[in-house]
């Protein structure tokens, strides 16, 4: 039998998060960040109003929610209005893309910390509430991304995507795309990544507003030039699988695309069979995994100091 994220039965997933989830705000200390959420929506009535209660149930008193209505035709808009007094903006004009219509979200923002969250997929429980503990115990983190589940068109959670770590090297070596020789089954996982807004400005303070399925991954490689990806090995978000989605349809088709970004970015790159001869390597152990794995930025919690804490890990 199938559970949702929280827990409970997914057959009766409407007593559960987030339907039952308190809108209320928190109370909380003046240091908590200004945390600005964007989610871009086009027809998807089946989903979006599970995707808002996910952020307006984090009941973040920080929060900047701002939801763009891409012109949608299905019903959606009826239920994004029914929450908008609950929206920092709600944006609704005529279909120009995913692209242009998130660039336009995201340079609305205000906050500290920045993310969006497509209108298919869910934030965790508590996850605002962690983001901010972190980027305030860890100013040398800029830039985060926590592990995700993956669940079905009925909610259903199907699958864990564990973060370990990502390194830059393997990065723009290919090691995070699929369809590259160099894949290993990893890639970032959007619905969980969080930025400092300095971070954004420094890499151009824009998305790609063509209309293109791998506008994330663009993203991701103009940021790594400016900083450490650093993972932390805890779920805070769900990525949504259904046939509609356009990873499902033509995801396949931007590898190529993403394949020149690597390549043009003139960073460090391993070859093919250098990669595969290091990890084969570092599986030996754990002093292998330290002598040959790729250095990956990670946050863990310190028990002692009951704060969160940055070290260096290896990744292959």
């Amino acid at each position: 039998m199938s559970t949702n994220p929280s827990g409970e039965i997914a057959g009766d997933r409407r007593s559960a998060w987030p339907w039952c989830a308190n809108l209320e705000v928190k109370s909380a200390p003046a240091s908590s960040p200004k945390i600005s959420i964007v989610t871009p929506c086009y027809n998807q009535v089946r989903f979006v109003e599970e995707t808002v209660l996910t952020v307006l149930g984090q009941r973040y008193p920080g929060l900047e929610y701002i939801v763009m209505d891409d012109g949608s035709t299905d019903g959606s808009s009826d239920i994004l209005s029914k929450y908008s007094k609950h929206f920092s903006q709600y944006v609704k004009g005529p279909n120009r893309g995913f692209g242009a219509v998130l660039h336009d979200g995201l340079t609305r923002c205000t906050g500290e910390i920045m993310a969006w969250l497509n209108s298919d997929d869910l934030y965790l429980p508590g996850t605002l509430h962690t983001v901010a503990e972190i980027f305030r115990d860890c100013p040398e983190v800029d830039w985060l991304v926590g592990s995700s589940l993956r669940c079905d068109d009925e909610s259903r959670v199907i699958e864990t995507t564990a973060v370990e770590g990502f390194s830059r090297t393997l990065f723009f070596s290919g090691r995070y795309l699929g369809g590259h020789p160099n894949w290993n089954g990893r890639w970032v996982p959007q619905e969980s990544v969080f930025w400092r807004r300095s971070l954004w400005e420094k890499a151009g303070g824009y998305f790609l507003k063509e209309r293109l399925q791998y506008g994330d991954f663009e993203l991701w490689t103009r940021f790594w030039q400016h900083a450490d990806l650093h993972a932390l090995p805890l779920p805070l978000a769900v990525y949504r699988i259904h046939q509609a989605t356009y990873t499902s349809r033509q995801g396949d088709d931007s590898v190529p695309h993403c394949t020149r970004l690597l390549e043009s970015a003139k960073c460090e790159r391993l070859a093919p069979w250098k990669i595969k001869l290091l990890s084969t390597l570092s599986r030996a152990g754990n002093r292998p995994q330290r002598w040959f794995g790729q250095p990956a930025q990670v946050v863990r919690w310190n028990f002692d100091s009951k704060r969160w804490s940055t070290a260096t890990s290896r990744v292959s």
